[in-house]
């Protein structure tokens, strides 16, 4: 069996607020969208690219793997559910944005930031949509004051990784 590797990428601020493009429509995560947010979840990861989500995908356990998704821990991380967000494409769902925060992060008062989970439905990846959403999440982040944005992604995950690499995030050495 392969040996799982991930591989980080950072977001340092300042930098001006990213500029997300407008093809997409995207509505915060309210109460009565929690279950379409599942269903979004639960749509990218029975079908991601990264090996650790497929090592946990068995019929029997998807529901739990979503919830674990859903459910964010919050003796790690603080956040808003409106800071998630469902993407549209001509009123059709491409995709979700999950930012988070780490808690214990502060530095001169802001917090340090990561993309919990991220993904775009499969039958519309290979569209550059993952750009959109990752800039989307960066900009929600910074929006809600972070000093830096931890993220990784499967080092095989190869869009995911050309999508941190255009819209600048860093690999983190």
């Amino acid at each position: 069996m392969k040996e799982y590797k991930k591989i980080a990428y950072v977001w340092k601020e300042p930098k001006e607020k990213v500029i997300v493009p407008d093809r997409c429509h995207f509505k915060k995560v309210t109460q009565d969208l929690e279950d379409t947010f599942k269903k979004v979840i639960n749509r990218v990861v029975v079908n991601s690219l990264d090996r650790e989500d497929k090592k946990h995908i068995k019929p029997e356990s998807i529901c739990e793997l979503v919830d674990l998704y859903f459910n964010v821990d919050d003796d790690h991380f603080q956040y808003n559910k409106e800071w998630w967000e469902l993407a549209y494409y001509n009123d059709q769902i491409v995709g979700f944005i999950q930012p988070v925060v780490f808690k214990g992060s502060e530095k001169n008062g802001l917090m340090e930031g990561t993309i919990h989970y991220i993904g775009v439905v499969p039958e519309l990846r290979g569209r550059g949509f993952i750009n959109d959403l990752l800039l989307r999440a960066t900009r929600v982040l910074q929006d809600n004051g972070v000093w830096r944005i931890f993220s990784d992604t499967d080092v095989e995950n190869m869009p995911m990784r050309a999508a941190f690499e255009k819209v600048g995030y860093e690999k983190w050495k």
